[in-house]
């Protein structure tokens, strides 16, 4: 399966520490490489979380995670996609191409 979304890359401990903090309209997914676990303290959207290994396949996602809450470490993953979960309808995602 293919997704369209644009993908912005959160490289510096900044872009890392706020992602997608306080924002209110997101029409993009956020990616956070070498990242095993993140949180949603202080968003105001619903996410879907892509765990990627480190050929960017897929090794779970997590779907709809309510702000303020903490999703924990998956074994093997090594980036995380966040995904604003009303952008794409991930069903039967295997990897991710960028």
């Amino acid at each position: 399966m293919r997704i369209n979304i644009e993908i912005k890359v959160a490289e510096t401990f900044f872009s890392k520490f706020l992602g997608f903090m306080f924002k209110k309209n997101v029409n993009y997914a956020l990616l956070f490489k070498n990242c095993r676990s993140i949180h949603t303290f202080f968003m105001r959207f619903n996410l879907d979380i892509v765990f990627l290994d480190k050929e960017n396949k897929v090794i779970k996602v997590v779907r709809n995670v309510k702000p303020f809450r903490v999703v924990l470490p998956i074994k093997n993953s090594f980036s995380i996609l966040e995904i604003p979960s009303n952008i794409e309808n991930l069903t039967n995602i295997e990897s991710i191409d960028f």
